[in-house]
């Protein structure tokens, strides 16, 4: 599960939700099965630096998939993000003086059919993401095929989306004289999904609705390379067409307060490897990563991931990670003093601090518990297999201070991340 998008009055993306990791180490002579439910909770708190209190999400997940017939499958899921706390409602010097409370809640479902054959997959999916002034269609594909011989697997996928977010609607305003929305600016949509324009008494435009068209494409080759190590390199591409601002943000530039403005157009390309090896002697396995990320806004950014995870007895799993990261700034964005004394770096600027200068560590552990049937006698008389995760991140969150220095917030927690989890396959 990756980070989810979340609009109003708090940053676009929250950093880093805890993702599901796939399972790296395989029981011996354990079943498999496709049909499965799996239950998941996530809790993401940071802890605001300069007295904004802190941003907190609770993100449950529910997912299902059954075989129909030999050669096709279903599921659904549906997740939920629930957001509250504090942001600055103007990126400025004094920023804090100007935080301001916010909450909101996001929905969304998902359905998907697949197709399976001996060496080879397809699935088609769909989904559907609400909430109160932002909406979200995305259709996609995935293919994987797995070459002769099984030690060679190619994948596929492809994905679209039409969204919409909710905008103040400043005509013909001048770029430092447009104004954003405020809480109570009325988002209307109609059917509960499609925003429309919303108009005050005497008949003037308030509010409307921006579209938003996001590409993204995905490659990746996975190689055994012998029967305890296995490398995957993967390609990921993105274009993002529309208005991608923060509509709640300001900026204060010189003596203007005004709606950020982000460019309409921002591409993505990254290169991930990954190698994972077990150790049979020690019932364990070991893992590395190693990701490079570049945009057409100037953003680049270099990714580093170990990880070890090691048996407990018969059924139980500990994993431990740890990922440094670190990017530079976008090509227009500028300290608040800056924007201040400065005035910007062309037509666009932004107080989104995921497009400064930054870095962060992060340390973590997951524990798994795995009950697998055995000689055809079923775990609790139901299931194939029962999985149990419990896993809790931490990130120590540096910020850029001019110079390639950076400024670490000098708090004991900047973020923490816990997931609770089961898998039922039946």
């Amino acid at each position: 599960m990756m980070g989810a998008t979340i609009r109003g009055n708090c940053p676009r993306r929250v950093l880093a939700l805890a993702m599901v990791v796939a399972a790296l180490l395989v029981i011996p002579g354990s079943t498999s099965a496709d049909d499965r439910a799996d239950f998941t909770t996530t809790y993401y708190f940071e802890n605001r630096r300069g007295g904004l209190g802190g941003l907190q999400v609770i993100h449950p997940q529910f997912d299902v998939g059954v075989d129909i017939g030999e050669h096709v499958s279903l599921a659904a899921g549906y997740s939920a993000d629930v957001v509250s706390g504090a942001t600055s409602a103007v990126y400025s010097v004094d920023a804090v003086s100007t935080a301001t409370e916010f909450d909101d809640v996001r929905h969304e479902g998902r359905l998907s059919l697949g197709f399976k054959g001996s060496r080879s997959s397809l699935i088609m999916s769909a989904g559907v993401g609400t909430e109160r002034d932002y909406s979200s269609i995305t259709v996609g594909a995935s293919g994987t095929i797995d070459l002769p011989g099984r030690n060679t697997s190619l994948s596929l996928s492809y994905t679209h989306n039409f969204d919409e977010v909710c905008d103040r609607d400043n005509g013909m305003l001048g770029i430092l004289e447009r104004k954003p929305l405020t809480g109570v600016d009325p988002c209307e949509k109609e059917n509960g999904l499609f925003g429309t324009d919303a108009f005050d008494i005497v008949g003037t435009r308030i509010t409307t609705w921006r579209d938003i068209a996001i590409d993204t494409v995905q490659a990746s080759l996975t190689q055994n390379l012998t029967p305890t190590t296995n490398v995957q390199v993967s390609l990921y591409g993105q274009v993002i067409d529309g208005f991608q601002s923060n509509p709640y943000r300001r900026v204060r530039v010189g003596g203007n307060e005004a709606q950020e403005a982000s460019p309409d157009v921002r591409g993505r390309l990254a290169l991930m490897v990954r190698a994972n090896r077990y150790l049979r002697p020690l019932r364990s396995a070991v893992h590395a990563a190693l990701r490079g990320y570049s945009d057409t806004w100037g953003v680049s950014s270099a990714t580093v991931e170990l990880a070890y995870s090691q048996y407990l007895g018969k059924s139980l799993i500990a994993r431990f990670r740890s990922r440094y990261y670190q990017q530079t700034s976008a090509t227009f964005f500028k300290d608040a003093l800056l924007y201040q004394t400065e005035s910007t770096a062309g037509s666009f600027f932004s107080g989104d601090r995921e497009l400064a200068a930054l870095r962060n560590i992060l340390v973590g552990a997951n524990l798994s518990l795995l009950s697998v049937a055995e000689d055809d006698r079923q775990v609790w008389g139901v299931f194939d297999k029962l999985q149990f995760n419990l896993k809790a991140d931490i990130l120590f969150l540096d910020e850029d201070v001019g110079d390639d220095q950076f400024l670490s917030s000098g708090q004991l927690l900047d973020v923490i991340v816990l997931q609770l989890g089961v898998l039922l396959s039946y």
